[in-house]
């Protein structure tokens, strides 16, 4: 269960990590960011802050959450449509598979996020949950890439606990969870399991304790282990001494 000394570890933690530099992060209208910032609004000032919610065509009815997040934690969050980035993209190569074009959406964000912490000597704070992070369900070098990861210990079920006692909105506590990046795209579609059961899995497989028998616990292993790249610095040669 996340109590409040859980959430003021965390913020300890960003004001070791951030020093005197700005934060940069990225808001989607989805409970992991929204605690993000729920945590770096009462750790730092808002002036210290550059929230950017960074929709595409499918996502800008999003604005309406995001709009929630910027009333209840004091931090202005700009709007900067994605859209005419991707474009090309889609034109260029002709792309109609919408998870390869899923990740070039990710990857976009990424390349925005880090052009503004550029701008104002700012580091990229992270969204990713744990449960994310295991599964592999996020993009390399798109949502992926960041500076710092501040909920990466927590599993779904704990960003939701950390949310309530954060204030973040119930409507978007109570959203089914989503990337939007394309129509109609849940996350437990995506990964084929409710994050509950994953959580529930996820812990096991970490101890050691689960049923090898179970089809699914088989399913969400395989997951774990054919994503290990994502979690791996790049692979190369090591330095040979004298050379």
């Amino acid at each position: 269960m996340v109590s409040q000394s859980d959430l003021d570890r965390i913020k300890d933690f960003l004001l070791d990590s951030v020093g005197k530099h700005d934060i940069v992060i990225g808001i989607s209208g989805g409970i992991d960011s929204a605690v993000v910032l729920g945590l770096c609004a009462s750790t730092f000032p808002a002036s210290r802050i550059h929230a950017m919610f960074l929709p595409d065509s499918n996502s800008a009815s999003d604005s309406i959450y995001v709009n929630e997040l910027s009333n209840v934690f004091h931090v202005d969050i700009k709007q900067i449509q994605l859209q005419g980035f991707v474009n090309p993209f889609v034109s260029t190569f002709g792309i109609k598979d919408l998870r390869l074009l899923g990740n070039i959406k990710s990857r976009l964000r990424m390349i925005i996020l880090y052009y503004h912490a550029n701008l104002f000597n700012g580091l990229v704070v992270g969204t990713t949950n744990r449960t994310e992070y295991l599964t592999g369900y996020f993009t390399k070098f798109g949502d992926g890439a960041c500076d710092i990861e501040p909920i990466l210990h927590m599993y779904k079920h704990e960003v939701r606990e950390a949310a309530r006692i954060l204030g973040v909105p119930a409507s978007i506590i109570e959203r089914k969870p989503s990337a939007g990046l394309y129509p109609g795209q849940t996350d437990e579609d995506d990964l084929g399991f409710t994050y509950d059961f994953l959580d529930m899995s996820l812990s096991q497989i970490t101890t050691g304790k689960y049923d090898s028998s179970d089809a699914r616990i088989g399913r969400i292993l395989n997951l774990v282990n054919e994503t290990a790249h994502k979690r791996e610095m790049p692979k190369s040669l090591p330095v040979i001494d004298g050379s």
